[in-house]
């Protein structure tokens, strides 16, 4: 069974742009690979512009995306007109939403409280 998840980073007009991503969302894996590998803005924006994926990787090359890799079609990125549009749209489809603020990644499971990734992946770790 699939742990659903969304990916985003706000705009500079507070707008968020975000994707759906189908396996692993959770924090120890989803989490953890945008922690380690997705902290410049332009790199968290190219992996979110190609859109819709089945599985995230540390790499742009090596994620699964629907529209790139299958030939999907009304898979692209979209544009939310804030935060709470963003996490209201995916909280009955996805189990985790992640948010890249401009300086961390921020993770909620719907009901807008967001946590520091990096916090959560130290209590798993203590």
């Amino acid at each position: 069974m699939a742990t659903r998840s969304a990916i985003g980073y706000t705009l500079l007009t507070g707008e968020v742009r975000g994707i759906y991503c189908h396996w692993d969302g959770y924090v120890e894996h989803n989490g953890k690979i945008l922690l380690e590998s997705y902290t410049d803005a332009a790199k968290i924006a190219a992996m979110v512009e190609l859109g819709d994926m089945s599985a995230l990787a540390a790499e742009i090359a090596d994620c699964t995306y629907y529209g790139r890799d299958r030939g999907e079609t009304d898979v692209d990125a979209q544009n939310y007109n804030d935060v709470d549009e963003y996490v209201t749209h995916y909280a009955d489809v996805c189990d985790y939403m992640y948010l890249w603020n401009g300086n961390e990644w921020l993770i909620t499971n719907g009901d807008l409280k967001f946590n520091r990734v990096e916090d959560l992946l130290e209590l798993e770790a203590a």
